[in-house]
């Protein structure tokens, strides 16, 4: 699926199956009233805070771009969710769950 379609039908959370961490994961934006907010926020536990050095949640891409809104091959993210989707610095603590 491409990130418009899990926008579309609501989906928090979308992980490329290619991903080298099972666990990587895109927090999508879900406002209420069916909007959509402007950040989504990757969620790599593992390589942001042990390999990279930056917090889980730190890094954002716009999901309204065409050449990101369009990208393909995502599927839904079932996996545990991070623990830093709390962290008040990062969007996704404000985000609806369905």
């Amino acid at each position: 699926m491409t990130i418009q379609e899990a926008l579309d039908q609501r989906i928090p959370r979308v992980r490329k199956p290619l991903w080298a961490n099972p666990q990587a994961y895109l927090r999508l934006p879900l406002r209420p009233g069916g909007a959509i907010g402007p950040w989504a926020e990757l969620y790599d536990d593992l390589c942001q805070a042990e390999v990279i050095q930056v917090r889980p949640g730190s890094q954002r891409l716009c999901p309204m771009l065409p050449e990101i809104a369009g990208d393909d091959g995502y599927e839904r993210y079932t996996g545990p969710v991070s623990p830093f989707e709390q962290d008040k610095q990062n969007l996704a603590r404000n985000y609806l769950e369905y």
